[in-house]
């Protein structure tokens, strides 16, 4: 039981939970306290309870095996698994619900009746100092989708259930949240829109998979690029210098491992303060290797071509989840 001044541990809602959900609820279980803990009503605690819902049987069951021992056991952290069948009561029950399905499902889960019932009703326990019950809050990581497009597909207002009852934040991590090594940014949320402190809880919970940035609206489409997209970008690059290298009778895999482990030496690098700029004059010579290979990315123009299909991404980015549907790709000359 929770004492004045202080709240329970909210529930949290995985809906879709896929490779992405799956890391950010490992993420959350492998940092939980030893002791239950509460904080106060301005400074909710992380989630201690948790529901994960998938569509297929398949990944049903995969879920159920891998978190094996925390299904079973009935002490705090505790998990239940459901078919997405059960989205409406997951949703109902949880203070927290984590948007974590195909970005192409949301319309039709979000204008569902009985999911929009679930999300416009407060249920959450009221405290001797806090006799209302806090807003829902709704945490997408769905590239594409602001926040108002997905408060476009929620009922409009009525005296019984009312926007109020739910507060939106956008966020977008990246593929690295599998080894809890992700970019996770933030949107800022509009004033008065949601509670700072359920901001600070989406970057306490999102800093459990790696590190996390504050982003204005209008810069999200360029972190999608540049958190979400950087990834394939390095891995098309990796698999260039690769192949380099096998050319000239170097193993596949030994390049692969050596290339690896330049990029993690590289990135602490950089994390540490080291400009970029700086990474080059240190590993050039006059008439050296490094240079010659230099010059050809300089002559290729692979500064402009990296520049231009950032801005490419951005671009798309910004066209993504339209209502229309249409791809964006290959539409413009």
């Amino acid at each position: 039981m929770s004492t004045p001044n202080q709240s329970p541990s909210p529930t949290l809602a995985i809906i879709g939970c896929g490779k992405m959900g799956t890391a950010i609820l490992n993420g959350l279980l492998d940092t939980q306290p030893t002791t239950t803990t509460t904080t106060t009503n301005n400074n909710p605690s992380l989630p201690r309870t948790f529901i994960a819902t998938t569509r297929s049987p398949t990944s049903l069951q995969r879920l159920k095996t891998h978190f094996q021992a925390t299904t079973t056991t009935s002490t705090s952290p505790t998990l239940t698994i459901l078919p997405s069948t059960s989205n409406p009561s997951a949703i109902l029950t949880a203070d927290i619900i984590l948007l974590a399905c195909d970005p192409t499902d949301i319309p039709s889960l979000l204008t569902d009746p009985d999911i929009q019932t679930s999300l416009l009703t407060n249920i959450s326990t009221s405290t001797t100092s806090n006799p209302f019950p806090r807003p829902k809050l709704l945490i997408s990581i769905a590239a594409g989708w602001t926040t108002t497009a997905l408060l476009s597909l929620l009922p409009k207002p009525t005296p019984t259930h009312t926007q109020k009852n739910i507060h939106i934040i956008r966020t977008l991590p990246n593929i690295a949240a599998e080894i809890a090594q992700s970019i996770t940014a933030i949107e800022i949320p509009s004033p008065g829109t949601v509670l700072p402190e359920d901001v600070d809880l989406a970057e306490e919970m999102f800093q459990k998979i790696g590190r996390t940035v504050r982003v204005r609206p209008e810069q999200m489409d360029t972190f999608t690029v540049l958190g979400g997209s950087t990834p394939a970008f390095v891995g098309v690059f990796v698999e260039a210098l690769v192949d380099g290298a096998v050319a000239v009778g170097f193993g596949r895999e030994e390049g692969r491992r050596v290339v690896a482990q330049v990029l993690r030496g590289v990135g602490d690098l950089l994390l540490g303060g080291e400009h970029p700029a700086l990474l080059k004059e240190r590993g050039t010579s006059p008439g050296g290797c490094t240079m010659g290979g230099l010059m050809v990315l300089e002559e290729g123009g692979l500064r402009g071509l990296v520049a231009r299909a950032v801005r490419e991404g951005v671009t798309v980015a910004g066209e993504m989840g339209r209502e229309d549907g249409k791809l964006v790709n290959g539409t413009r000359n």
